[in-house]
């Protein structure tokens, strides 16, 4: 079985990170990204699949590999606002020793809801849309959501 090669093709807006122009896309291969095409560029090799990014933003996928749920509850409370780290710490340790699961419950919650939308745990390529154009492209119904994170604002 061969690897898929898909070309997420002129993009409205990508993030690179460096100097490489990918206003003309990126071409994956499996899971991995293969090349990097300018403006008009076109893909070294035949693709399977073309997707018509022109009204999206490309950005590479965001991993939070470190975060504490329960700390969105207590993040602006305001006796520890504007604390330094140790002061802080030494504040809201009580506080977080007396949460009942409920509570944390919540701020599971919230923090995931909140990651979801800063598009932070999501993995791969995230491709934003409008809320327009996810509907018109029914993007939730594809592979898209399987392989490639979508987001919305």
């Amino acid at each position: 079985m061969s690897i898929q090669r898909t070309w997420i093709q002129n993009p409205l807006a990508v993030f690179t990170a460096n100097e490489l122009d990918a206003r003309g896309g990126i071409v994956i291969e499996g899971t991995k990204i293969t090349e990097v095409l300018a403006v008009g560029q076109s893909p070294s090799q035949p693709v399977d699949q073309v997707f018509d990014a022109t009204d999206c933003v490309l950005m590479p996928g965001l991993i939070n590999t470190h975060h504490h749920f329960y700390q969105t509850l207590t993040r602006a409370w305001a006796p520890v606002v504007n604390v330094p780290l140790f002061p802080w710490l030494k504040k809201l340790y009580p506080v977080w020793a007396r949460l009942q699961p409920e509570a944390l419950g919540l701020a599971s919650r919230v923090a995931m809801a909140e990651l979801l939308l800063s598009v932070a745990p999501l993995q791969r390529i995230t491709i934003i849309c409008s809320r327009r154009e996810w509907k018109r492209r029914s993007m939730c119904k594809s592979k898209w959501c399987g392989n490639w994170a979508c987001a919305l604002y």
